[in-house]
């Protein structure tokens, strides 16, 4: 499995490469869903926007699979980062409960996806878009460490 990690944010690249940029299987891209998904299977979105945007009706704590139809560039297969029914808007989790949180919702996201389809598994590519994802922060330290522990700890889904 091959990971694209992307951002629009200089700053925000130049994190994810110096946390993430030694993993094989990983790549840093820089700019839009559809300018950096283009050759991807999935892509991991945060709930409201994946629902606004492909339809259905979120599920509190469950990884939901949409179907892109609407040819905009972004991977065909959508996995929705489960809500938690916490509002962060309102609530700020702190850098601990927001690394573990991007944890949590990848090993979800990539493990609903490794069910749902067992025989693209080991060939897919995964977009991350930390903005999509809603895994953007003013501290993108905490989140960072969220997939690099991720990737630490799945080792056997990264091409090598």
């Amino acid at each position: 499995m091959k990971f694209v990690i992307a951002t629009p944010s200089d700053r925000y690249a130049d994190a994810c490469r110096s946390v993430l940029g030694d993993l094989p299987g990983v790549e840093v891209r820089m700019g839009s869903g559809p300018e950096t998904g283009w050759d991807c299977d999935a892509a991991i979105l945060n709930t409201p926007l994946a629902h606004e945007r492909y339809g259905s009706c979120p599920e509190i704590e469950k990884v939901q699979i949409l179907v892109n139809r609407r040819n905009d560039g972004v991977p065909g297969i959508i996995l929705t980062v489960p809500p938690t029914g916490m509002d962060s808007a309102v609530t700020d989790p702190g850098g601990a409960a927001l690394e573990e949180w991007v944890l949590r919702s990848m090993e979800l996201c990539v493990s609903e996806f490794a069910m749902a389809f067992p025989e693209r598994t080991e060939n897919a590519a995964i977009l991350v878009h930390l903005e999509g994802a809603g895994f953007d922060n003013v501290d993108i330290d905490a989140p960072l460490r969220g997939l690099r522990r991720f990737f630490d700890h799945s080792q056997h889904l990264l091409r090598r």
